[in-house]
């Protein structure tokens, strides 16, 4: 999995909406939908890669790296699935 990817994971198993996410982070909604997308048609920009790790720090280690640390609080959504 990808930085793409995960992103669009984060987004999708939040639900937010690409409205709010606008709203939130000056980014228009219509990058924010170009991710949602299982192929974007755009690549990712570091602004949004920041943005959304501002938004949703708990996933922030995940969505860069890949990897987890839990015992930092830093998870992905399918590990926080998995507790709730």
């Amino acid at each position: 999995m990808n930085i793409e990817e995960r992103m669009r994971e984060i987004i999708l198993f939040t639900q937010i909406q690409s409205k709010i996410l606008e709203q939130k982070t000056g980014i228009d909604r219509d990058r924010w939908n170009n991710l949602r997308k299982a192929k974007p048609t755009a690549k990712v920009r570091a602004e949004e890669v920041e943005a959304l790790s501002k938004e949703f720090p708990r996933y922030a280690y995940w969505m860069v790296t890949g990897e987890t640390l839990p015992e930092a609080g830093q998870v992905s959504p399918k590990i926080e699935q998995q507790v709730h």
